[in-house]
């Protein structure tokens, strides 16, 4: 945020000037799949989620950018409020003016040509540098009002997402229980890497390894940490 809060001033600053939203930011690299580990251009997905601080607020919340909805998503686990809702409001906005910007600058539309060619309902009538839609996730879990549990939320929202749940009007959360999870999986995440003497730049790969100086272990054979043993909720419902 820090990167789209400086940009976003200097792209003013310029009275709109185009020049100022260069291909080669890091906000544009991140875009064209160049910062992180993955190495994924969101040319070449449907969303992306997108983990966000507030740090005067000290609060995580996720947006997702459903693309071919031109639309951010919003999960926010403690709603409510005048400030509060007006700070997110706020971050939220400069994301959904700049992101369309970015697209422009890095030639993101000419290489995702079914949005317009196939006369998407929300690309139809807008041009390519327009500001993106908003919907705030009304029923999504809430954390306890004296918790600090937004990071472990926002962690949660991701796996639900990940998995294609996107509605979590049904969702149940029980906090205690995934922070015993979290804990679990890092712990043999870190254990794994111990013992083959990995670090996390061992799982870039493609142009981000050549950036660090690559070659790197190729992805497909990195350790899957995905499925170690952990304890079974009590209650969890995906639907």
């Amino acid at each position: 945020m820090t990167w789209i809060d400086n940009i976003e001033k200097q792209w003013i600053d310029s009275n709109c000037d185009m020049r100022s939203i260069s291909p080669d930011h890091d906000v544009a690299q991140y875009i064209r799949g160049f910062k992180l580990l993955p190495n994924i251009p969101w040319d070449s997905v449907d969303d992306v989620i997108i983990p966000v601080n507030i740090s005067e607020k000290f609060h995580w919340f996720l947006i997702v950018f459903r693309i071919k909805l031109r639309c951010i998503h919003v999960y926010d686990s403690m709603r409510g409020g005048s400030v509060h809702t007006k700070k997110v409001n706020e971050v939220v906005g400069k994301l959904t003016t700049m992101i369309p910007l970015f697209f422009t600058s890095t030639k993101f539309y000419g290489k995702r040509l079914d949005l317009y060619a196939n006369k998407l309902p929300k690309y139809v009538h807008k041009s390519q540098s327009d500001p993106l839609d908003i919907k705030h996730m009304m029923n999504v879990p809430q954390q306890e009002d004296s918790s600090n549990d937004c990071g472990l939320y926002t962690c949660l929202f991701v796996e639900y997402i990940s998995d294609g749940v996107f509605d979590m009007r049904s969702v149940d959360i029980d906090a205690k229980h995934n922070r015993q999870r979290y804990a679990t999986i890092i712990w043999h995440y870190g254990k794994t890497k111990n013992e083959d003497g990995a670090i996390s730049e061992s799982e870039v790969t493609v142009t981000v390894a050549r950036k660090f100086g690559g070659p790197r272990i190729a992805k497909e054979h990195v350790s899957d940490t995905t499925n170690y043993p952990t304890p079974r909720p009590r209650t969890r419902s995906l639907r």
